[in-house]
Formats: structure tokens, C-alpha cells, sequence
């Protein structure tokens, strides 16, 4: 069963495939058997038009993300008052 899906996106994208997208067939005997008779193509890099010293991705830019300050309350012990402290920072933090 083939599936195809067009999905409208600007270019540069990135897509992420998990490993179910596809279950693959299981080969039959005869079908593994003919596969080590038929011939292995070999191609050379200049074949298929690559050279090395081209480039195999190219970085157009680094962003770092802006450092978000962040709320620290340390409670030095785990006697009942500091608990009830913890549980009214996390409502108040909820709210």
C-alpha cells in the first residue's frame, strides 16, 4: 500500500520520521536466493556527479535562545512545616 501526503511548507524544513512508518515485507526464499545472483552495480563519485570538495551541508546561522530566569526556593529539610511550605509554592505557582 502506498501512501503519498503533501504537506504545504517554506523551505528551509524539517521533517522527522519514527521507525512505523513502514513495515517491511518479509522475503520469500526464492526471492533472497535470486537476489545474490543478480549483479552488483558500482558506482564511482564523479558518476553520480559529487566531488569532494563540495560541501555536504552548509550553516547559514546559530541563534541562542534567550536565558530565562528562573524561580529557586531551597528547602533545607523534610520536617512537616517545610512540606507544607513546598505545597503552598507549588499552588501559588499553579495559580
Amino acid at each position: 500500500m502506498s501512501v503519498k501526503l503533501r504537506l504545504p511548507h517554506s523551505v528551509p524544513a524539517v521533517l522527522c520520521v519514527t521507525s512505523d512508518i513502514n513495515v517491511p515485507r518479509i522475503p520469500s526464499m526464492k526471492a533472497i536466493l535470486g537476489a545474490g545472483k543478480k549483479p552488483v552495480n558500482q558506482w564511482q563519485a564523479s558518476d553520480i556527479g559529487w566531488s569532494q570538495s563540495a560541501p555536504l551541508a552548509e550553516l547559514t546561522g546559530i541563534r541562542v535562545p534567550p536565558q530565562t530566569e528562573r524561580k529557586h526556593i531551597i528547602l533545607d529539610n523534610d520536617s512537616p512545616e517545610a512540606i507544607a511550605e513546598l505545597a503552598e509554592h507549588l499552588k501559588k505557582a499553579l495559580n
